[in-house]
Protein backbone atom coordinates (compact mmCIF):
# COMPACT_ATOMS: atom_id res chain seq x y z
CA UNK A 1 0.00 0.00 0.00
CA UNK A 2 1.44 3.83 -0.97
CA UNK A 3 0.61 6.11 1.05
CA UNK A 4 1.36 9.89 -0.04
CA UNK A 5 3.67 11.99 1.14
CA UNK A 6 0.97 14.40 1.26
CA UNK A 7 -1.79 12.34 3.26
CA UNK A 8 0.80 11.75 5.42
CA UNK A 9 1.29 15.07 6.30
CA UNK A 10 -2.17 15.58 6.47
CA UNK A 11 -3.27 12.84 9.16
CA UNK A 12 -0.45 14.14 11.19
CA UNK A 13 -1.85 17.93 11.55
CA UNK A 14 -5.18 16.43 12.56
CA UNK A 15 -3.32 14.51 14.94
CA UNK A 16 -1.38 17.42 16.27
CA UNK A 17 -3.90 19.84 16.17
CA UNK A 18 -6.04 17.82 18.15
CA UNK A 19 -3.42 17.14 20.78
CA UNK A 20 -2.74 21.10 20.96
CA UNK A 21 -6.69 21.47 21.38
CA UNK A 22 -6.85 18.92 24.44
CA UNK A 23 -8.83 16.33 22.71
CA UNK A 24 -8.37 12.74 22.78
CA UNK A 25 -9.99 11.81 20.07
CA UNK A 26 -10.40 13.53 16.24
CA UNK A 27 -14.57 13.58 17.80
CA UNK A 28 -15.63 16.24 19.31
CA UNK A 29 -18.37 16.35 22.29
CA UNK A 30 -18.09 14.35 25.46
CA UNK A 31 -20.00 13.42 28.71
CA UNK A 32 -22.62 16.42 29.54
CA UNK A 33 -21.92 17.25 33.15
CA UNK A 34 -24.93 18.71 35.02
CA UNK A 35 -25.42 20.64 38.53
CA UNK A 36 -28.10 18.79 40.38
CA UNK A 37 -31.48 20.83 42.82
CA UNK A 38 -31.96 19.88 45.80
CA UNK A 39 -35.46 20.57 47.48
CA UNK A 40 -35.60 19.96 51.48
CA UNK A 41 -38.39 20.29 53.80
CA UNK A 42 -37.32 21.78 57.71
CA UNK A 43 -40.63 22.42 58.23
CA UNK A 44 -43.35 20.63 60.10
CA UNK A 45 -45.92 20.32 57.30
CA UNK A 46 -45.35 18.27 54.04
CA UNK A 47 -45.30 21.26 51.12
CA UNK A 48 -45.73 20.53 46.96
CA UNK A 49 -42.48 22.87 46.03
CA UNK A 50 -42.21 23.94 42.63
CA UNK A 51 -39.45 25.78 40.81
CA UNK A 52 -38.24 27.15 37.30
CA UNK A 53 -34.41 27.94 37.62
CA UNK A 54 -33.69 30.45 34.36
CA UNK A 55 -30.62 32.25 33.10
CA UNK A 56 -30.11 35.84 32.97
CA UNK A 57 -29.36 37.67 29.87
CA UNK A 58 -26.17 39.02 29.76
CA UNK A 59 -27.60 41.92 27.44
CA UNK A 60 -30.93 43.74 27.79
CA UNK A 61 -32.05 42.67 24.44
CA UNK A 62 -31.00 39.80 25.67
CA UNK A 63 -33.71 36.17 26.33
CA UNK A 64 -34.17 33.98 29.49
CA UNK A 65 -33.57 30.83 29.03
CA UNK A 66 -34.94 28.22 31.10
CA UNK A 67 -32.38 25.99 32.91
CA UNK A 68 -35.01 23.73 34.85
CA UNK A 69 -38.55 23.86 35.88
CA UNK A 70 -39.86 20.80 37.91
CA UNK A 71 -41.77 20.05 41.20
CA UNK A 72 -41.75 17.71 44.40
CA UNK A 73 -44.22 16.87 47.28
CA UNK A 74 -41.57 16.83 50.51
CA UNK A 75 -42.56 15.59 53.03
CA UNK A 76 -41.20 16.97 57.14
CA UNK A 77 -37.76 16.02 57.61
CA UNK A 78 -37.02 14.73 54.08
CA UNK A 79 -35.19 15.87 50.72
CA UNK A 80 -35.44 15.49 47.46
CA UNK A 81 -32.35 15.74 44.40
CA UNK A 82 -33.21 16.00 41.32
CA UNK A 83 -29.46 14.52 39.96
CA UNK A 84 -29.34 15.94 36.32
CA UNK A 85 -31.39 19.34 36.42
CA UNK A 86 -28.91 21.85 35.07
CA UNK A 87 -26.76 21.08 31.44
CA UNK A 88 -23.52 22.93 32.06
CA UNK A 89 -21.12 23.38 29.48
CA UNK A 90 -18.59 25.93 28.06
CA UNK A 91 -21.19 28.13 27.19
CA UNK A 92 -23.71 28.10 30.22
CA UNK A 93 -24.39 31.20 31.69
CA UNK A 94 -22.97 32.05 35.10
CA UNK A 95 -25.89 34.32 37.02
CA UNK A 96 -29.28 31.84 37.21
CA UNK A 97 -32.57 32.75 38.88
CA UNK A 98 -34.66 30.32 40.67
CA UNK A 99 -38.13 31.25 41.44
CA UNK A 100 -39.79 28.76 43.84
CA UNK A 101 -43.59 28.28 44.65
CA UNK A 102 -45.23 26.23 47.44
CA UNK A 103 -48.86 24.87 47.42
CA UNK A 104 -50.03 27.85 49.77
CA UNK A 105 -48.41 30.11 47.53
CA UNK A 106 -45.53 30.79 49.73
CA UNK A 107 -42.75 32.30 46.72
CA UNK A 108 -39.31 33.11 46.78
CA UNK A 109 -37.00 34.32 44.21
CA UNK A 110 -33.45 34.44 44.58
CA UNK A 111 -30.35 34.73 42.09
CA UNK A 112 -27.20 33.02 42.29
CA UNK A 113 -23.82 32.28 40.38
CA UNK A 114 -23.42 28.77 38.73
CA UNK A 115 -19.91 29.08 37.67
CA UNK A 116 -19.66 24.62 37.34
CA UNK A 117 -21.29 21.38 38.59
CA UNK A 118 -21.08 21.96 42.24
CA UNK A 119 -22.96 25.11 42.68
CA UNK A 120 -25.47 23.20 43.13
CA UNK A 121 -28.93 25.34 44.34
CA UNK A 122 -30.05 23.95 47.31
CA UNK A 123 -33.53 25.05 47.73
CA UNK A 124 -35.04 24.81 51.60
CA UNK A 125 -38.45 25.13 53.22
CA UNK A 126 -37.38 26.44 56.75
CA UNK A 127 -38.81 25.46 60.12
CA UNK A 128 -40.57 28.71 60.75
CA UNK A 129 -42.43 27.75 56.41
CA UNK A 130 -39.90 30.30 54.97
CA UNK A 131 -38.05 29.39 52.04
CA UNK A 132 -34.27 29.93 51.29
CA UNK A 133 -31.86 29.45 48.75
CA UNK A 134 -28.22 28.46 48.41
CA UNK A 135 -25.61 27.19 46.79
CA UNK A 136 -22.27 25.62 47.37
CA UNK A 137 -20.67 29.27 47.28
CA UNK A 138 -23.09 30.58 49.19
CA UNK A 139 -22.65 27.92 51.92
Amino acid sequence: MDISRRTTLAALTAGVTTGIAGCNSLTFGGKQEYTPVVLENNHDAPHMMAFTIVSIPNNPDGGFTVGTSDAWYVTPGDSHSFPEAIPVGDVSPASMTVMVVLEDETAKRARFQMDGPDDAPHITVTEAGDITVKTRMQG
